[in-house]
C-alpha cells in the first residue's frame, strides 16, 4: 500500500511538470484503480478526465473512465473534457453519448445526426439516437432509428447494440449472442425483440421503448456506487462475507425482526429453508452488475419494472414484491458491499426468496398486462407445390390476431378473426409464433417457437389432422369453420377426422392405400405413462381416383368413444409403392 502511495505522488509531480501530456495522469489513474475504494475511485476518475481533456483516444483511458461510478456530476466534467476535441471521432461520440445519459437531449440530437452522416456505415450513431427518442417517449422515431441501426449491425465491433439490450436477456440468448457470427447480430436482435413484443397489433414494438425508459430509471435511481468493490470482483470475497445468506448476523436479524412485525408478503409457493444460498448468477469472478454498472435492484427493475409493493425495514434493506400470473414473488436486497461500497444486493431473508430472485434475474416482462388465459391448437397443410405450407391456428374462443416472424426477426405472415381459426402461410422453417387475444375487454398473450413443416410432392406424406362434428361435411373450410374449441368435442355426437395425404403413386389413374386409425385412451401429464391404454382401432383400405391430395376422411358413431383423454395417431401405408408409410397425431378430449 505504501508503494501505491508512493507512486501516486510520483505521478502526481510528473503531472505537473508535464501538464499538456496523457501519460502522467494515465498511470496516476492505475494508482488509483490499484487503490480501490472512495479514494481510489476518486483519483482513478479525476486523472481519466484530465487524459481525456488532452488526448481522448489514449491508450484505454475512455474504457477504464466508464468502469467507474459515474453520476451526472461525473458525466459533465467528462463531456466537458471531451468538447475540446468537438469535430474529432471518436470524441464527439463519447460525448453524445454522455449527452443523452444526462438527459440534455436537445444538444445530443444534431450532434448524432452528424456522426451518422459522417459514418454511414456505423450503426452507434442510430443506436444512440434510438435510447435519446425512446427515452423521450417518442417510439416511433425511436422504431425507425433502431431499425437503422440494425441494418448496420455487422459493422457493430463493439457489441454497443447487443450491450443495451444484454441486462434483458436469458442465459440461453447469452449463449446464442456470444457463438454468433457478425452477419448473424441483426436478424438474432430482430427475434429477440419480436418474443418480446407486447402487442402485435401495435405497428411499434413498445417493448423496446419501455426497456429503454427502465434502463434510464435504473442508472438514474440505483448506479453502482462502488464499482471497484472487491464484492464485486471476487467470488472468494463473497464468501467469505458469508455469501448471500447472511448467516444470523445482526443485519439479518433485523430485517427477519421487520418483516415478521410487519403485513409480510407471501414469498412463493417453494418452501426452502432461509439462510446461507449460492448467490444468483454467482459463477464467475466477477458480478453481472458490472455489465451495466447497476445494483440487483437496479437490475431487476430494467426486468420487471417497479414492484407493485415496496417495503422499506432501514436505509440499508427493502424488500420489493411483484404480483405474477404464477403468483407472488418477492425479494429482498441488503447493503452488502461494505470493504468501501454500500451497493444492495439480492439477500435472501425468507423461504422462497432465492428462487424469486433466480428467477427474476433470468427473465423479463413487459408493463403491459396480459391476465387472459386461452389454448389453441395448430394446423399445417400443403399449399399448391409444397414451397409454402398453410398454418390453420384455432384459438379458443377469442378475438385474436397471430403473426408469423421468420429466422431474421422479419414478418413472415399475419392474420385477425374476431372469432373463429387464424390462417398463416409461409415456407417450410422455425418460425417465432406471436399470438395476441381478447375476450371480455381482457387480453391474453403467447409468444413462443412454431416449426412450419415441409410437406414434399415426392414422396408420401399427412397432413395435421382437424377434428369436428360428424355432421360436417368432409371439406377443410367447413371442417375449420365447425373445429371444437381447446380439442373438446361431444361423445353424444358422432365425430368426424379430417386428413390429406400427400404424394401417393399413380397406378392407372387410381391410389391405393392403407388408413389405420388408432384411438388411445390415456391419461393426462405424467400419468399416462403409468396407466395402460385402451386403444380402438380402425383400419381401412383405400381405392380411390388419384388425386394429390388425396382427401382421407372418417366418421365415428356416437358412443364408439366413451369420455376421456385421447391420443389419434393415423397411419398411412401406400400400397402401390409398398414400403412408405408416413402418419399424424392429436390429442383432444371427449367429454
Amino acid at each position: 500500500m505504501f508503494g501505491r502511495y508512493h507512486a501516486e505522488s510520483l505521478f502526481a509531480r510528473a503531472g505537473a511538470l508535464a501538464p499538456d501530456r496523457p501519460g502522467p495522469f494515465y498511470y496516476l489513474a492505475q494508482v488509483g484503480l490499484r487503490l480501490a475504494g472512495d479514494e481510489g475511485e476518486a483519483i482513478a476518475r479525476d486523472a481519466l478526465v484530465r487524459v481525456l481533456a488532452l488526448q481522448p483516444d489514449y491508450r484505454d483511458a475512455w474504457a477504464l473512465w466508464t468502469g467507474l461510478y459515474r453520476g451526472d456530476d461525473e458525466r459533465a466534467a467528462a463531456a466537458d473534457a471531451l468538447a475540446r476535441h468537438a469535430g474529432a471521432f471518436p470524441a464527439d461520440q463519447w460525448r453524445a453519448q454522455l449527452l443523452v445519459e444526462l438527459r440534455r437531449y436537445a444538444e445530443a440530437e444534431p450532434l448524432l445526426d452528424s456522426l451518422a452522416a459522417a459514418h454511414p456505415g456505423d450503426p452507434a450513431p442510430w443506436a444512440w439516437l434510438a435510447r435519446a427518442r425512446f427515452e423521450q417517449a417518442r417510439d416511433a422515431e425511436g422504431a425507425q432509428d433502431y431499425d437503422a441501426a440494425l441494418v448496420r449491425a455487422v459493422n457493430d465491433t463493439g457489441d454497443l447494440l447487443w450491450r443495451q439490450v444484454r441486462g434483458i436477456a436469458a442465459p440461453d440468448e447469452r449463449v446464442a449472442h456470444a457463438a454468433l457470427a457478425p452477419g448473424e447480430r441483426e436478424a438474432f436482435l430482430r427475434v429477440f425483440w419480436a418474443l418480446r413484443n407486447p402487442d402485435v397489433r401495435d405497428t411499434v414494438n413498445g417493448r423496446i421503448g419501455e426497456h429503454f425508459r427502465r434502463l434510464a430509471e435504473a442508472r438514474r435511481l440505483f448506479a453502482l456506487l462502488h464499482p471497484l468493490s472487491r464484492w464485486h470482483h471476487s467470488r472468494l470475497w463473497r464468501t467469505l462475507q458469508g455469501g448471500v445468506g447472511l448467516s444470523d448476523s445482526a443485519q439479518l436479524g433485523d430485517v427477519r425482526a421487520a418483516i415478521a412485525t410487519t403485513r409480510a408478503p407471501r414469498a412463493g409457493d417453494v418452501a426452502v429453508a432461509a439462510g446461507v444460498a449460492p448467490r444468483v448468477d454467482d459463477t464467475t469472478e466477477e458480478t453481472l452488475n458490472l455489465e451495466d454498472g447497476l445494483d440487483d435492484r437496479g437490475r431487476i427493475l430494467v426486468r420487471y419494472g417497479n414492484p407493485d409493493e415496496r417495503y422499506f425495514w432501514s436505509n440499508d434493506a427493502e424488500t420489493w414484491r411483484y404480483d405474477l400470473a404464477q403468483g407472488p414473488l418477492q425479494v429482498t436486497f441488503v447493503r452488502r458491499t461494505s470493504d468501501g461500497g454500500g451497493d444492495q444486493v439480492v439477500t435472501p431473508v425468507v423461504a422462497g426468496e432465492a428462487q424469486a430472485a433466480d428467477y427474476l434475474l433470468r427473465t423479463d416482462r413487459s408493463g403491459a398486462p396480459a391476465p387472459l388465459g386461452f389454448a389453441f391448437w395448430p394446423a399445417e397443410f400443403r399449399r399448391g407445390t409444397g414451397r409454402t405450407t398453410d398454418v390453420v391456428l384455432f384459438p379458443d374462443g377469442v378475438a385474436a390476431t397471430a403473426v408469423l416472424y421468420d429466422a431474421q426477426g422479419r414478418e413472415a405472415s399475419r392474420d385477425s378473426a374476431a372469432a373463429g381459426p387464424l390462417h398463416l402461410a409461409a415456407p417450410p422453417g422455425l418460425y417465432v409464433l406471436a399470438i395476441d387475444a381478447e375476450r371480455g375487454g381482457r387480453t391474453g398473450r403467447f409468444r413462443g417457437s412454431l416449426p412450419v413443416l415441409r410437406f414434399a410432392t415426392d414422396s408420401l406424406a399427412v397432413s395435421s389432422l382437424l377434428i369436428a362434428p360428424g355432421d360436417a361435411p368432409p371439406s377443410r373450410p367447413r371442417l375449420e369453420a365447425a373445429a371444437p374449441p381447446a380439442l373438446r368435442i361431444s361423445g353424444a355426437g358422432s365425430l368426424r377426422v379430417y386428413a390429406e395425404v400427400y404424394g401417393l403413386a399413380d397406378d392407372a389413374g387410381v391410389a391405393r392405400y392403407d388408413a389405420v386409425y388408432r384411438f388411445a385412451r390415456a391419461r393426462r401429464g405424467l400419468l399416462r405413462f403409468l396407466s395402460r391404454e385402451h386403444v380402438t382401432s380402425i383400419a381401412f383400405r383405400r381405392e380411390l381416383p388419384a388425386d394429390d391430395p388425396a382427401i382421407e376422411t372418417l366418421v365415428v358413431d356416437p358412443g364408439r368413444l366413451p369420455p376421456g383423454h385421447y391420443v389419434l395417431t393415423l397411419q398411412v401405408r401406400d400400397a402401390v409403392r409398398s414400403a412408405e408409410a408416413a402418419r399424424a397425431t392429436l390429442e383432444f378430449d371427449v367429454r
